[in-house]
């Protein structure tokens, strides 16, 4: 009877263990994981964190003027978000050209915001570039409230079924 127990006991904790770790999801890159947390300062739209914008949802987006379908992703983004006119929405796109006079005179051609827009100069080498692991090509996420992420490249159109607007 007291192995009995003791196997209870542990299935218990095994439990109580396993439980817990699903209210913290793990930082990482598919949805239902916490996007990794970055910062970026760029010298015209100033200095974002995405740790502020917790409490809303927060289009991520990376891009390049030299990837097509990325560029066109970002301006139809940028379109969409502003049709909505949603409070509680944040849009963050990073661009990855090989230079600020390219990214610059892309920003103004496509009629980017450029206070939502942001070059990060390290390109390849930067932890960012890393931590998404943009390699295997650009893309988009939405995150949630608490920074977890809730959808991975999906169409500008799916926003607003994806935030429940």
């Amino acid at each position: 009877m007291k192995k009995v127990k003791s196997i209870f006991a542990l299935f218990v904790l095994f439990l109580m263990f396993s439980a817990s770790n699903n209210r913290f999801p793990k930082t990482g890159l598919f949805v239902g994981e916490k996007a990794p947390n970055f910062q970026m300062t760029d010298s015209t739209a100033g200095t974002f964190d995405l740790r502020d914008l917790k409490g809303k949802y927060v289009v991520l987006n990376f891009w390049a003027s030299y990837d097509a379908s990325s560029r066109i992703s970002n301006v139809r983004m940028r379109q969409e978000i502003e049709k909505l006119n949603h409070q509680n929405l944040s849009f963050v796109s990073v661009s990855y050209d090989p230079s600020r006079v390219i990214f610059e005179e892309t920003v103004k051609l496509d009629e980017l915001d450029r206070n939502t827009q942001f070059y990060d100069k390290e390109g390849e080498s930067s932890d960012v570039y890393k931590a998404f692991r943009l390699k295997k090509g650009f893309g988009n996420y939405l995150l949630d409230q608490n920074g977890v992420i809730i959808a991975k490249n999906f169409s500008p159109e799916k926003l607003t079924e994806l935030i429940g607007q």
